[in-house]
């Protein structure tokens, strides 16, 4: 008999949240560089803020963009408490992940294909954020 994971959690708990709109109390200002409904803010993992991956991957998540073991696998690089301590002190994502295929390469554990399917996931998901203007 299968019994899935989701029926031992409550449905207030397992439900998703809303979208937090830009008018809501406590929301940011969305800027000109905010990410709307076409995820036009330009991101660059290589030098990202906990606050920025984390918003980025939100907008993902809502507009049904990313597969939640991507979100997983991408979240997880975030230390521990460095979201409550360096929240806007930027990281390389893109060497940590590189950092975990070459430890799993060289340990000869099958992770190091899930950290490069990581790696080119990022890649898509820069390429997709760059907003190009026509205004110079």
């Amino acid at each position: 008999m299968e019994v899935s994971t989701l029926s031992a959690v409550p449905k207030s708990i397992a439900m998703m949240f809303a979208k937090p709109s830009a008018s809501s109390p406590g929301a940011p200002a969305r800027t000109d560089q905010s990410m709307g409904s076409g995820l036009s803010k330009k991101i660059d993992f290589s030098h990202v803020t906990p606050r920025q991956l984390e918003a980025y991957i939100n907008e993902r998540i809502f507009s049904n963009t990313i597969e939640p073991d991507d979100v997983t696998g991408i979240m997880n690089q975030l230390g521990a408490t460095q979201m409550d301590d360096a929240p806007d002190v930027p990281f390389n994502l893109r060497a940590q992940l590189n950092g975990c295929r070459q430890y799993s390469e060289q340990t000869g554990s099958p992770l190091a294909a899930w950290y490069a399917h990581l790696g080119k996931q990022l890649d898509i998901m820069q390429a997709q954020s760059v907003h190009l203007s026509v205004v110079a």
